[in-house]
């Protein structure tokens, strides 16, 4: 008697122990479900689809399965139905699905996966959903990526939609030369050309990528390419690219627009002509300049000694970088263009700054280095070039403009990481270090720099999609930046020149056309004002300095 009572008392002490127990042969009773419903016997309910087939089955087990059919058949008015008609799933995804219910067994092959997912997903039945998505995962290539993004996203599977958008940027080369990338559509390629993501080897092969889409269907994308082009760094595409690439798109149909003008949209700052012109904004008079012995595209004119006007790198006809130098010499009789010591690096989108009648030649983009940090100065004592301590921030497209003896470097664009740059960077040569200041309120590449009155303003530009008409000044007395009122006209690429106590904005690019309008900045007003300028102003978009008038110019 006492032996029983303590084990009732031994078991009243265990009373929330567990013992777990699985019948092994517990599973044959859906076998033994499998073959009654292909017997049909004990079955409840048949399936009907579109194409009109019928499975026929059990409703409790299709409840158990699915909250789907769990939900219909606990619903009063459907609850009695022996027949439920399925719309707009496959036959065979549901007869797959039907027999995974009572197996827990399912093959996803490439023939049945496209049905299968949105029939999952319809009866709400993640794990097959998941195992689907996981065997699309493992497919993912180069021809199909696309495809499968569409799928992904249509579905709602966020971890495939993810890992097959991040495979499109990583693979971009391989993807864009497909089939499917030529069936997105332009909001598609937007996105994708844009991302911060993006893993190409230049920028030419996005711009490729972009006319193979517009020539695709030539017809009714070709409006499209203005926009798509905003988004394709077109300074740092070589020009065989554009001639052997777009010319027939550039032309095609246009018969009623300028050639001209069409070019000088995608050149952007393709400084056609080799000549120059001399400006008088107080008397609108204007006056051709001598002619350069060698063209360049896109050089960096900076002004040292007051007479000696410097047109630095740029490019070749074909966009070849240059390490080229030529200098006019103002105070002769007969100015001429002359040969100057060659730049040690050439350099191709960077800036210029002058300080003690030493220029400085800022960072660039060639296409051997795609960012060249590197900075030189030229002695105009010593004939002679010499490198600089790199800046900490690798850019091209950067502004430059000097305050009190101080070189800035402004903004400019990260090919590596694909950012816009707010940064900006200071050197001062009698200490031969860079200190970082404060950074812009918000990024900006191919902007002006100018200086007036003790202030370096910042103007325009084009941050990750945008053409910018905001100014911003930065005064070294307090270290932070000020928005300032903005242009009329947005504009990358402008000319920025103090001059009397007002600072000019000429030519520049607004996306469509070279800008043709010329704005005039007071800062004791803050207001920018029009300016009514000569119509070769257009066609002079690669940068103004300002200069004493030249002894040869008699009136200006």
């Amino acid at each position: 008697m006492q032996n029983k009572k303590q084990k009732i008392e031994y078991i009243r002490r265990e009373k929330y122990a567990k013992y777990e127990y699985k019948n092994s042969s517990y599973a044959e009773t859906y076998k033994v479900l499998q073959s009654l419903r292909e017997d049909g016997s004990f079955c409840d309910v048949k399936l009907e689809t579109d194409d009109n087939k019928i499975i026929v089955t059990h409703k409790e087990v299709l409840a158990s399965a699915s909250p789907f059919f769990y939900e219909k058949f606990t619903n009063c008015s459907e609850r009695n139905h022996d027949i439920v008609v399925m719309r707009q799933i496959d036959s065979t995804a549901l007869q797959l699905i039907v027999n995974f219910f009572y197996s827990g067994y399912i093959v996803v092959t490439g023939e049945n996966v496209q049905v299968l997912l949105p029939a999952a997903n319809l009866l709400q039945l993640q794990e097959v959903k998941d195992v689907c998505c996981d065997f699309l995962q493992s497919q993912l290539g180069p021809t199909n990526c696309i495809g499968i993004y569409d799928i992904a996203d249509l579905h709602s599977c966020t971890k495939l939609s993810t890992s097959s958008e991040l495979f499109i940027q990583r693979h971009f080369s391989e993807v864009v030369g497909g089939d499917e990338f030529l069936s997105l559509s332009s909001e598609q390629v937007i996105k994708l050309i844009s991302s911060d993501e993006l893993r190409v080897p230049s920028e030419e092969k996005i711009f490729e990528s972009v006319i193979r889409w517009v020539k695709y269907e030539l017809d009714s994308r070709n409006y499209i390419l203005p926009q798509l082009m905003e988004h394709v760094m077109i300074t740092l595409v070589r020009h065989y690219i554009f001639i052997d690439s777009s010319q027939e798109i550039l032309f095609h149909k246009t018969s009623d627009i300028n050639p001209d003008m069409e070019i000088n949209c995608w050149w952007i700052f393709y400084f056609k002509s080799n000549k120059i012109g001399f400006y008088d904004p107080k008397m609108n008079l204007w006056h051709n300049g001598p002619t350069m012995g060698r063209s360049r595209n896109n050089p960096c004119l900076a002004v040292v000694r007051d007479n000696l006007v410097f047109a630095v790198g740029g490019s070749t006809h074909d966009f070849k970088p240059l390490r080229s130098v030529d200098v006019l010499d103002l105070s002769a009789e007969s100015p001429r263009w002359k040969p100057s010591v060659d730049m040690l690096h050439e350099r191709h989108i960077f800036g210029v700054g002058v300080i003690d009648n030493n220029l400085y030649a800022v960072s660039a983009h060639n296409f051997s280095d795609p960012e060249l940090a590197t900075v030189e100065v030229f002695d105009c004592n010593t004939q002679e070039w010499r490198m600089m301590y790199k800046m900490s921030t690798r850019s091209s497209d950067p502004g430059v403009g000097v305050l009190n003896n101080l070189l800035y470097v402004v903004g400019g664009f990260d090919i590596s990481s694909r950012q816009v740059l707010d940064t900006v960077e200071c050197f001062d040569p009698s200490l031969d270090t860079w200190t970082p200041v404060a950074n812009m309120s918000v990024g900006r590449r191919s902007a002006g720099v100018g200086v007036l009155d003790g202030v370096l303003y910042a103007v325009g530009g084009k941050d990750r999609s945008n053409i910018l008409s905001s100014v911003e000044a930065y005064r070294p007395s307090t270290g932070v930046w000020t928005t300032v009122a903005a242009m009329n006209l947005p504009r990358s690429l402008p000319g920025v020149i103090a001059l009397d106590g007002s600072m000019y904005v000429i030519g520049g690019f607004d996306c469509t056309s070279l800008m043709k309008y010329t704005e005039c900045y007071s800062p004791k007003t803050n207001i920018w004002t029009k300016v009514t300028t000569p119509k070769y102003f257009a066609h002079y978009t690669s940068g103004g300095v300002a200069i004493n008038r030249p002894r040869h110019i008699k009136t200006c």
